[in-house]
């Protein structure tokens, strides 16, 4: 009799501890799951923060041929990003011929450090007059 009261004490044992092994495993799902979701949204932003920074080159592309770098620095709202334009223009003589290079530079930034939400791109883009 007493050997049968003592298997029924290890039955429990044994099922807590397949319970344990059980709530660990999810556990460890859930944590992977919320470690791709961050992944992915990371992802997502760095790419539309690189759209916002072309878009932004585009700009001052524009600006820049419209008529010189004068109208620069320039920051713009673009999707939710501060996008800051720069221009250097250089001027080039060679033998007959003297143009402008403008150097232009976009970047895009959104978020903060301190909430672990900073996303920041740069494009630099070289067009000739």
């Amino acid at each position: 009799m007493r050997a049968a009261r003592h298997q029924r004490g290890f039955s429990l044992v044994a099922a807590v501890f397949v319970i344990a092994i059980a709530l660990l495993i999810v556990l460890a799902a859930v944590l992977t799951l919320s470690a791709r979701n961050r992944s992915t949204v990371q992802a997502l932003d760095a790419s539309r923060a690189l759209f916002a920074a072309q878009s932004g080159v585009d700009i001052a592309i524009a600006r820049s041929l419209g008529g010189g770098c004068g109208a620069f620095p320039l920051t713009v709202e673009i999707e939710g990003f501060a996008v800051a334009l720069s221009c250097t223009e250089t001027d080039v003589d060679e033998a007959p011929d003297t143009y402008r290079i403008y150097t232009l530079t976009a970047v895009a930034q959104r978020g903060s450090f301190a909430s672990n939400t900073f996303i920041s791109r740069r494009v630099r883009a070289t067009v000739t007059e």
